[in-house]
């Protein structure tokens, strides 16, 4: 099977996903990792399974990404799976969809396999605290320990997910 691991990343934890899922679909498949920025919408046609990496931009995906997804030009029987980073600890299972949705709705519409999203906590660029706090509206000693349990995010117990995520959505 030919795999493309496709992400879009600024602070660097969405790369360190993208190349934990590339390393793993790599061990028994074709795989081939690049930046969104690399891959043209109409170099989806070469690729049996699909994987579309972002980060979270105020609950969304990343603008380049959405973008992208608009100009998808799919091959036949073709599946695809997300994986979103973000600074929050975790979101309920509810919301997944909603921040996913653009992926599901390509899919749909292009008659592409949906497989599903991973998804893990990122380190926030540490320019966008202030601003971020500001917004959230969170004491100093709250968003302190907001910022402790993402320091070093992703952690290396989230690649072996996301490797695990890999496995099981390439059966």
């Amino acid at each position: 099977m030919k795999v493309l691991v496709a992400y879009f990343s600024q602070s660097g934890n969405t790369e360190k996903i993208a190349k934990g899922i590339w390393e793993e679909a790599s061990r028994t498949n074709e795989a081939d990792l690049k930046k969104l920025e690399d891959v043209g919408a109409e170099d989806f046609a070469g690729y049996d399974f699909i994987f579309i990496g972002s980060p979270l931009h105020s609950a969304n995906l990343a603008a380049p990404v959405k973008e992208f997804l608009t100009n998808v030009k799919a091959g036949s029987s073709q599946k695809m799976a997300g994986f979103i980073t973000h600074f929050a600890p975790a979101y309920p299972n509810q919301d997944m969809d909603q921040f996913t949705e653009p992926i599901q709705t390509v899919c749909e519409e292009k008659k592409i396999e949906y497989k599903g999203c991973f998804d893990c906590q990122g380190a926030l660029t540490k320019s966008l605290h202030d601003a971020v706090q500001k917004k959230l509206n969170l004491s100093d000693e709250a968003w302190g320990d907001m910022v402790k349990q993402m320091t070093g995010s992703p952690k290396e117990e989230d690649v072996a997910k996301a490797k695990a995520f890999t496995r099981e959505v390439l059966g």
